[in-house]
């Protein structure tokens, strides 16, 4: 590998623990930014060959949210939770007649 790509490739990985912009990187380590792009882009060693990791991931239940959406033909509408009391409805309904 010649030595141009194995700095690029260091700058690149550096890139990527660094948790940096890549703008910011670059401006840091006077760079250009379309030079490390490209290396992003070409640079990297075979993707087979890069190591695979896990990531831990939180799953939290969210209860759908279901709503009811009225319609009218006057071109309005009206979305409300699908918890909506009845009573408090038909008295908006009534009201709206």
């Amino acid at each position: 590998m010649s030595v141009r790509r194995e700095l690029w490739i260091a700058h690149v990985q550096a890139w990527r623990s660094s948790g940096l912009t890549q703008v910011a990187y670059c401006q840091q380590h006077e760079l250009s930014s379309k030079r490390l792009a490209y290396w992003i882009k070409r640079g990297n060693p075979n993707p087979a060959e890069l190591p695979l990791t896990l990531v831990p991931v939180t799953l939290r239940h969210s209860p759908a949210t279901v709503q009811l959406l009225l319609r009218h033909a006057s071109g309005w509408s009206l979305a409300l939770p699908s918890s909506v009391e009845p009573a408090w409805l038909a008295e908006l309904l009534r009201g709206m007649v």
